[in-house]
């Protein structure tokens, strides 16, 4: 087996196997072996699909040799969330509930990234049904933030396994979903780039519902450029043109605000000091209250106007009041709380929402996007709030408030790495900009991580 570094990016690997230098299915043993060996509790990846891996490393294999190679990401080794179906492989959202779910096919952006060459390692851990903001799963296991490696904090949620298997070097990429900030969450807690992608630009289906209205599908990428490839994988167009990207002329707006309010000790000293770098390499910033972030974050968290949980209510509360002993207590209450809502309080919202969309787009007219940090708070202890009660709710709420704003508002956003926070775990800022922008938002990102670099 040839020996490369397993923390390679995703296109650097690509690269490798396009010259030679490393087989597909040298990479994949490689991966598979780190995996068996890290995660014998399958706390990160809730199972492996080595058969199913092996099978596409050696195809290709064979397309490499051959100089066919179908994309920049083709024989590269990835993990997926498991609520993506794969063909014949247990499917079930975290949750002992669904374990007997097997799908006879692929969901649409497997079988699309399956096409183009990438090779499935296996479904990583996330919440159950992907209803929470911290990644803790008691019941099917919670996978351990890395950063800390004298107390467990939790990872990150609800895409917890993907962005743990990235950060432990289990794969060369990830691909989760985001809801209210599943993608962005782990992501900046793990150190890694996450993007959320406007509502409807993938197909979700064949992915395990928890909000239709608001699920998206992103990856979470060692960088810029391999989210960018990432999400090229997703969709099947070709990516966005990263060469040359320049910070100079563009705006973005601090709206100050709740989404600044706060912070744990640390996180504003590292995004202050990655302000500070962009201002010198001459991004305008401006600072501007944004009223439509305060009205719907207000509207998202009101107890009578929640689609995310009437939706999610509409769609599980069979079945796990039939399953309630093999449920989690805050995802089933979260879940339950769902009964209460009335179609005339649903309609209310959505009307609402609709026009605090419509107001933030006229506010935000003019600047390139709006920068956020993208968590609020360090990644708390997973003891300290695994049973429950109002310190998981709080954390939950606090974790999910600053990207749960751009689920609702319909845009795409994106988290980057930018320092540490005084308990040494990394801090994020998260970029959104307007519905269907991604390349134009994933060029502005790739500008400022080569500037904070």
């Amino acid at each position: 087996m040839t020996n490369f570094d397993a923390q390679i990016s995703a296109l650097a690997l690509g690269r490798l196997i396009e010259r030679g230098d490393v087989t597909p299915r040298d990479a994949t043993e490689t991966y598979l072996a780190r995996a068996n060996e890290l995660d014998p509790d399958h706390r990160i990846y809730v199972r492996l699909t080595e058969a199913r891996a092996r099978a596409e490393a050696d195809a290709a294999t064979d397309r490499a040799k051959r100089g066919v190679r179908l994309h920049p990401l083709d024989g590269v080794p990835l993990s997926w969330k498991d609520l993506f179906d794969s063909a014949g492989t247990v499917t079930a959202a975290g949750s002992k509930a669904l374990t007997n779910r097997v799908p006879a096919r692929d969901a649409d952006v497997l079988a699309r990234a399956t096409r183009a060459g990438s090779i499935c390692l296996g479904k990583t851990a996330m919440t159950e049904i992907a209803f929470s903001g911290l990644g803790i799963n008691p019941t099917c296991g919670t996978p351990a933030n890395p950063f800390d490696t004298k107390a467990e904090r939790a990872p990150g949620g609800s895409s917890a396994g993907a962005a743990v298997a990235l950060a432990r070097n289990l794969c060369a990429g990830s691909l989760g979903t985001d809801t209210g900030g599943s993608v962005r969450i782990p992501a900046s807690w793990n150190g890694l780039v996450g993007l959320k992608t406007t509502a409807g630009r993938v197909s979700l289906k064949g992915t395990v519902p928890l909000s239709p209205s608001f699920d998206t599908i992103g990856p979470i990428a060692r960088d810029v450029a391999d989210a960018n490839a990432l999400f090229s994988l997703l969709t099947g167009d070709a990516p966005a043109d990263l060469a040359d990207t320049s910070l100079r002329h563009i705006t973005l707006a601090l709206p100050g605000g709740t989404g600044w309010s706060g912070l744990d000790a640390g996180i504003a000293e590292a995004v202050d000091a990655a302000l500070r770098k962009l201002l010198h390499a001459g991004v305008r910033l401006v600072e501007r209250p944004v009223a439509a972030l305060e009205a719907i974050n207000a509207l998202a968290w009101s107890s009578g106007a929640s689609r995310i949980v009437a939706e999610a209510h509409a769609l599980w509360a069979e079945t796990l009041k039939a399953n309630k002993s093999d449920i989690y207590p805050p995802v089933f209450d979260r879940v339950m709380a769902g009964a209460s809502l009335t179609a005339r309080d649903l309609l209310e919202a959505d009307r609402k929402r609709i026009a605090i969309a419509k107001d933030y787009l006229a506010e935000t007219a003019g600047v390139d996007a709006v920068l956020m940090p993208t968590v609020a708070i360090s990644p708390p202890l997973i003891g300290q709030i695994a049973d429950g009660g109002p310190e998981y709710f709080n954390a939950n709420g606090m974790a999910l408030r600053n990207t749960t704003m751009g689920n609702q508002l319909g845009l795409c956003a994106i988290t980057l790495p930018v320092g540490f926070d005084a308990l040494g775990m990394p801090v994020g800022i998260m970029l959104q900009a307007h519905p269907g922008t991604e390349g134009k938002l994933l060029r502005i990102a790739a500008a400022i991580e080569k500037t904070l670099n």
